[in-house]
This record gives C-alpha cells, structure tokens and sequence, in this order.
C-alpha cells in the first residue's frame, strides 16, 4: 500500500521539483554557473563590459509563480520568436546582477502587466502613449523597469510584447546600461537626487516632475505622456 501511495506521488512531486525557479524569488547576484549545470543557456559575446546569458528554456520562464514561456513560431526555437529571460554579468565584478524576462506573445503580454500593477501597484514613473509605455519600481535592493510594446510584428501579425528588466539597484554599470531610451529621464531624477539639497530628504520622481514643470511649464519634455 505504502508503495502504491509512493508511485501515485512521485510524479506531483518531481512536477513541483521541475517547477521550484523562479525568477521573482531570485537575489543577487545569481549563481549563473549553477543555472548553467541545470538549464539550457547560451553565452553571448560582452557588450560595454557585459556578458549576456539567453535562455528561451521553460523552466526559466516563471515569475512570481506563473509560467511566461511562449512561441509565435512553434517551428522556431531561437529568441527571435520566442519568450526567453537573459542574464547580465558585470565583468568588473564578475557578478550576475541583473536579468531580463522578455514575452512577445500577445496574451501573456497582458497577463504579465495586469499582474504587475497588481503586485507593485501605482509608480511615480510611468509614460505611455498609444504605441509604448514605461514604468519603475523600486523594492527591496531591486529596481524593477517594464516596457510594454503595441508595434510588434511577425509574419504579417501584429502582436503585443513587453520587457521586464530586474537590476540590483548597486550595481551602477547594469543600472546605466537600463536606465536609457524610453527610461532615460530616470536617469535625470537619479542626478538630481543626488545633489546636496535633496540629501536627507524625501525626494519622488513626481517632486522631480512637478519641479520641471514650475520650470518649463506645461510644455516640458519630462510631462510629455507622464502619466500621473
């Protein structure tokens, strides 16, 4: 009888065993060598001082316990069509303090936002207009940066992608290398937050805003799609 219980157990188990990564529950840095001896990842050349580990391998692909692996070509394996998570190593500190969770297809796209707004709830960042938006949060010794994408194409179809970028908010070269293009202004608040008068004290990217404002007025490029 124990034996029979044993069998009809196994595989719940091993399906639970299979399924313990988890991106959200990661700390920094990972242990990329240890992914490596378990998961299907392939190593890409440094760029700016950083090398990028991708994996489109299912098992990597879950956060905060839900699966995020998908196709828009089920004949093709690479990332050009697929969901995949990439790993960034700082290669002055050797240490593997960021990650990227990439979903391009369209349903689990919108799954993964709403499950994000739900999670962090309101930002301070957030810029949005009828093709991209932008937002950070920060918890923890984590900074958190989505981008959401309406342009996205393949084979003719029009489908909806979005990037999670999660960085160890001490590590400044994988902060600078995230922190650009639609993020950019980030990088402004970051600056100014470190100047003297604001040493000490409370100091939002909304105060942020609402200073650029009384400066420029309504017309300033930092309230251009800002979302408040």
């Amino acid at each position: 009888m124990k034996t029979m219980i044993t069998l009809l157990l196994l595989p719940l188990l091993m399906a639970c065993q299979s399924n313990s990564f988890d991106l959200d529950k990661l700390s920094f840095p990972v242990d990329i060598s240890g992914l490596e001896k378990k998961y299907e990842i392939s190593r890409n050349n440094d760029l700016s001082g950083i090398i990028i580990y991708n994996s489109t391998y299912p098992a990597l692909l879950h956060f905060s316990g839900n699966s995020f692996s998908g196709t828009l070509n089920k004949q093709e394996s690479s990332i050009l069509s697929n969901n995949y998570v990439s790993f960034y190593e700082n290669r002055t500190t050797n240490k593997v303090n960021a990650f990227m969770l990439e979903i391009k297809t369209t349903k689990k796209a919108e799954e993964f936002e709403k499950m994000l707004e739900k999670k962090f709830g309101k930002t301070d960042f957030y810029y949005r207009d009828t093709e991209f938006s932008y937002r950070i949060w920060n918890k923890g010794n984590k900074r958190y940066l989505l981008e959401t994408n309406n342009t996205g194409k393949y084979n003719g179809e029009q489908f909806k992608s979005c990037s999670l970028h999660v960085v160890a908010e001490g590590d400044k070269l994988l902060n600078d290398y995230f922190i650009a293009g639609g993020f950019q202004y980030y990088g402004d608040y970051l600056r100014e937050k470190d100047k003297p008068e604001h040493k000490g004290k409370k100091y939002t990217y909304r105060n942020f805003v609402d200073e650029k404002e009384k400066e420029d007025g309504r017309d300033s490029f930092y309230l251009r799609d800002y979302v408040k």
